[in-house]
């Protein structure tokens, strides 16, 4: 059979609506060769603006996951039919050919394309890999325009905690789960789904507060990690093994709830039960131990961490902005809880807090 010159692939050809759809797997090699990033005029422009961090991040991933990296599927647009070659199996399968020259103009995926252009640089062997790519017909500039907005419109944020809740390669989020399983604060108290603990809920705090709590636990109030992968699971088991401790025995409000009282109705009494919290304290067990002179556990400041009073119109809450005045819940915006985690470090000091 005749076949047009240029790049010839195998392909299922279809519809969404009006328009036609090809779906195809590319060698990376090729993807790489023949399929730009966004390379449209702005008045062409149907893509955000490339983030070169964001592109450069996906790029380390690869290198760093080079046997279970996962890179969905990016997704370009043509201006005109391309010849398309049915098979005698189905009409739907045949193969696909691009003429030289055409513009392919990206709708989604730029920076998963960039990340992966340098990801092969770094290791060519990805060149070898596939890429799925799904091909629209659209010659309208601001139909083009249409589809990113509404490709991008629907799409729900997956909550940290479940992320946390399914990643195997964190060393903070495996401990995360099995503290929240089996430490005898945590465990039937923690959310694994949402987002945020809703007031009504029974639950203490979402399992991604754990997880940032035992990042707060090793590096501090910031709680910055670049690379989870070089910190050692033993050390951060430990961290926040003695952390939950520390609560568990300083704490009476958590054995209160245990024994029957509502924590719905606590929860306006005190600050305790935020997630916003668990992560303030966090960050100043984790100043307070590193300014002592010799190692000490976080267990050592019971008597300390007692005596702080954490009811939301405290004056530390209130003059550090970390408690706006008249409501019962925390501000989690970075500023506020800094201010409240040197407040919190000063008092497990002994000091003043001011």
């Amino acid at each position: 059979m005749a076949i047009t010159q240029g790049l010839n692939m195998a392909a299922i050809r279809g519809n969404q609506g009006e328009r036609t759809i090809y779906q195809i797997l590319v060698e990376n090699a090729v993807l790489n060769n023949f399929f730009t990033v966004n390379m449209d005029p702005p008045a062409e422009k149907s893509q955000r603006q490339l983030d070169p961090k964001h592109a450069a991040a996906i790029g380390q991933y690869i290198v760093d996951n080079p046997d279970e990296y996962v890179l969905g599927t990016v997704t370009y647009a043509v201006d005109t039919e391309c010849p398309f070659e049915p098979s005698d199996i189905d009409d739907r399968l045949g193969v696909l050919t691009i003429p030289f020259g055409t513009n392919l103009r990206s709708l989604d995926g730029q920076h998963r394309r960039m990340g992966l252009n340098q990801a092969i640089d770094t290791d060519p062997a990805f060149a070898k890999d596939h890429t799925s790519v799904l091909i629209y017909v659209e010659p309208d500039v601001e139909k083009r325009r249409q589809m990113f907005s509404d490709m991008n419109a629907t799409p729900k944020i997956v909550a940290k905690s479940l992320n946390v809740a399914f990643d195997s390669r964190d060393p903070f989020a495996r401990v995360a789960r099995e503290l929240a399983d089996s430490h005898p604060l945590l465990a039937g108290h923690v959310d694994k789904e949402s987002r945020q603990v809703q007031g009504a809920s029974t639950f203490w705090y979402t399992i991604g507060a754990v997880h940032d709590s035992l990042k707060r636990l090793e590096r501090g109030p910031g709680g910055r990690v670049r690379n989870a992968a070089q910190y050692d699971e033993d050390v951060i088991r430990k961290l926040g093994t003695e952390f939950f401790d520390l609560l568990n025995d300083a704490r009476d409000e958590y054995t209160r709830v245990r024994g029957g009282e509502d924590i719905v109705g606590l929860r306006s009494k005190t600050i305790l039960f935020s997630s916003t919290t668990l992560r303030a304290i966090a960050g100043a067990v984790h100043d307070a131990t590193a300014a002592e002179s010799s190692p000490t556990k976080a267990t050592a400041y019971v008597s300390q961490l007692r005596a702080i009073d954490f009811s939301p119109s405290a004056d530390a809450w209130g003059e550090t902005g970390f408690v706006t005045p008249g409501r019962s819940t925390p501000n989690a915006r970075n500023q506020e809880v800094i201010a409240a985690t040197k407040a919190i470090t000063k008092m497990l000091r002994g000091e003043d807090w001011r």
